[in-house]
């Protein structure tokens, strides 16, 4: 017999999901959970999601395209060059991952537990990357943007992005991230006549 698909029975997977994912994270979620939150039967869900890899991005992925189209107005609103630069990364490094119980860790945890056939896809990161590329253009002195790569400098951002959400879920190294952010948005700019940085005291350690 075809399963009908409903609407309200998808939007209900999707807020039980949601939920979940925030407060036990990914890896301590199951899909049994999930149906039992939601009032369905955990078969169910795979007639609208093929996996669980799956039901996460369709909660995940409207959540960070939010937050970055959010950003983008945010920059807008932000004056000078230098400062635009490094509101983006410090939104894409550090404000991000550390919202909603760090939800951004919840991406890492299901990508290094997928498998081929969960059917993961890089078209969210595409998305992403396109985005902050046309942030960091429009923001850059306009004598820069003609040398600066935006996608690669964009793709530089969210592969560390991985990473700042990971630190940001284990709390470690937090008073390494205004020098890290500073850093990143002087290679940028190309500002070699910026400030020396002075390193943040007991940045040395392993916190």
């Amino acid at each position: 017999m075809v399963q009908v698909k409903k609407a309200e029975v998808r939007d209900a997977i999707l807020e039980a999901a949601f939920s979940l994912f925030e407060e036990k994270s990914y890896a301590g979620t199951s899909i049994a959970e999930i149906g039992r939150a939601a009032g369905v039967a955990p078969s169910g869900i795979y007639i609208y999601f093929k996996s669980k890899l799956d039901l996460f991005y369709a909660v995940y992925e409207p959540w960070l395209k939010d937050r970055l189209i959010a950003l983008e107005h945010d920059v807008e609103q932000v004056s000078g060059h230098r400062a635009k630069v490094r509101r983006i990364i410090e939104a894409i490094w550090l404000d991000i991952p550390n919202e909603c119980n760090f939800f951004a860790n919840n991406l890492i945890q299901a990508v290094s537990t997928a498998s081929p056939v969960d059917g993961y896809s890089g078209e969210l990161l595409d998305w992403c990357e396109g985005r902050v590329a046309g942030m960091l253009k429009t923001s850059l002195p306009p004598g820069r943007r003609s040398r600066t790569d935006h996608a690669q400098m964009a793709h530089i951002i969210f592969m560390a992005f991985d990473g700042f959400a990971v630190r940001s879920y284990l709390g470690v190294r937090a008073r390494k991230m205004r020098t890290a952010i500073d850093t990143m948005t002087d290679l940028i700019l190309g500002n070699d006549t910026a400030p020396k940085l002075v390193p943040v005291p007991g940045s040395g350690g392993t916190d």
